[in-house]
């Protein structure tokens, strides 16, 4: 049988590693998602007149550290000029990536409603915990307007509305058993 020399280097290259694992496993003991929850989006954005173009909007939720966890919806416009505004929509775009399953065309005024099923954007579960749900909304010779909130998601639902001062008029959270 021969034996393998370990060096400093290797030993401490595998002490660190256990380390890691072992630090990054702590996380093993969160609870997931709570079965058969949901978190309901519900924002209102209000606007028009003369020669109103719709605003680019992007739905989306990061973590506690305030990294992208799931793009719910980039509606923007999908024509010539197409994604040329979409960096316009500033913390969504620098985080994330334009999907054609989340992607759409703009919409008129109006109050729209989207949910989160508690999985990421590859399709597998996340943790109980905190999150920030946001809704960036951006208009071509327009406001900008960021709607970032925490909330904690867990066993007990709730539903909290959020009135905001501008185009982007009235935000609602609904976290609740799936209907």
């Amino acid at each position: 049988m021969q034996r393998r020399f370990v060096s400093r280097r290797n030993f401490i290259y595998r002490t660190a590693g256990l380390f890691l694992t072992l630090w990054a496993g702590r996380g093993l003991a969160q609870v997931r998602w709570a079965s058969g929850m949901k978190l309901d989006i519900t924002f209102e954005f209000v606007g028009g007149g003369g020669r109103y173009r719709p605003p680019y909007v992007a739905v989306w939720l990061e973590n506690a550290q305030g990294l992208p966890v799931r793009t719910l919806a980039v509606w923007f416009e999908q024509s010539r000029k197409g994604p040329r505004w979409l960096n316009e929509l500033r913390r969504w775009y620098r985080s994330s990536e334009l999907s054609e399953a989340v992607s759409g065309p703009t919409r008129m005024p109006g109050r729209y409603t989207l949910s989160w099923d508690g999985k990421d954007d590859k399709g597998n579960w996340v943790n109980q915990g905190e999150y920030f749900v946001c809704v960036e909304l951006v208009r071509e010779h327009g406001p900008y307007e960021l709607f970032r909130e925490k909330v904690a998601l867990g066993q007990n639902p709730f539903k909290r509305s959020y009135s905001v001062a501008s185009e982007l008029k009235e935000v609602t959270l609904a976290y609740d058993k799936q209907g």
